[in-house]
């Protein structure tokens, strides 16, 4: 309700990251079980994603005219469902985040999901609807219809790896069989629906394990980073005609004369050399006292001639900073 997006760590107990998007509060968050990316859907129509270390979302979508009312997405993360308030269910690829497919409902709707075998649950006033194929192709007509007379449907879900889906309405929970909605052949070493306590014990530790760094989630987790296919010697002869080309357009342009290169000095202006300049600076000994009466001598001796002094002044002048020289 306060419109911020915190980040808790469970297995350590401390908040890794802390957003506020600055659109208000916010009903729907998905996470996205592909790039472990969170959704989050705001009053104005936007969706933004988020990962924990990045302060700016790392992306913004304009899914409807009005508020986002529900969210979706698939378990390979390619496709997201969302409903407005301005009765409207559109399918994204978020892959490039580009609108697919349109629905339209009698009345907005509350509550998204989508099975394990692409199929996508709708639930909009008392009635429940079921399409299948819809996150690929353009649907004409739902799969399945459920009408509950007298209430309001709030929420719906498929049960994994089982063609069942429960939904809530007003007068309690209920639930329907959808014909192919589940996943008919697990994978144990991802999810085992008959694991024992002492399987789900080592599946726990594993995950534990296999947890990954905040910092590395993001829209592509298969990145990781790009090699240059150049040889060395390329690169090298590469950035040596780099810079003779850029010693070409600093000489046409005046920079440097001809024959003549600026000679950089390493080291001249580093840090610890100013600071050493500023301690000499602020130290006052006789032989810098010396030189500082030298050099206003000649400064007065300068703008003596300057001015034609005669000769006899400039004796007693002379006399004069013999003396304060002596004195000091």
């Amino acid at each position: 309700m306060t419109g911020r997006l915190m980040y808790q760590d469970v297995t350590e107990g401390r908040i890794i990251g802390e957003h506020k998007p600055g659109y208000g509060p916010n009903h729907v968050l998905k996470v996205n079980p592909y790039n472990a990316v969170v959704h989050m859907g705001h009053g104005n129509g936007i969706v933004t994603m988020w990962s924990p270390r990045q302060s700016q979302p790392l992306a913004k979508m304009l899914c409807h005219k009005g508020p986002v009312q529900a969210m979706a997405i698939d378990r390979s993360g390619t496709y997201m469902a969302t409903s407005g308030l301005d009765g409207s269910l559109k399918i994204w690829d978020i892959r490039n985040f580009k609108a697919l497919h349109e629905y339209s409902t009698m009345r907005p709707a509350q509550s998204l999901d989508i099975s394990q075998r692409g199929l996508l649950a709708a639930g909009w006033g008392a009635n429940v609807t079921v399409w299948k194929d819809a996150l690929v192709t353009k649907v004409d007509a739902p799969y399945m219809k459920r009408l509950l007379p007298s209430t309001t449907v709030s929420d719906v879900r498929f049960v994994p790896y089982d063609d069942v889906l429960g939904y809530g309405h007003s007068s309690g929970l209920s639930s329907i069989v959808i014909p192919g909605a589940g996943e008919p052949n697990f994978d144990a070493y991802v999810a085992n629906p008959f694991e024992t306590t002492k399987q789900r014990q080592e599946a726990e530790v594993k995950q534990l394990l296999d947890k990954l760094a905040p910092e590395t989630i993001q829209l592509d987790p298969t990145f990781i980073g790009r090699l240059d296919p150049r040889s060395r010697d390329q690169r090298q002869l590469e950035l040596l005609e780099e810079k003779r080309d850029q010693y070409a357009k600093d000489k046409a342009g005046g920079k440097y004369l001809d024959n003549e290169v600026k000679n950089k000095m390493k080291g001249r202006n580093s840090s610890a050399k100013r600071f050493a300049r500023k301690r000499l600076n602020n130290i006052m000994d006789l032989k810098k006292l010396n030189e500082i009466e030298s050099a206003k001598k000649k400064q007065q001796e300068s703008e003596a001639k300057r001015r034609k002094i005669p000769e006899s002044e400039k004796g007693a002048l002379g006399r004069f900073y013999d003396e304060k020289r002596s004195t000091a």
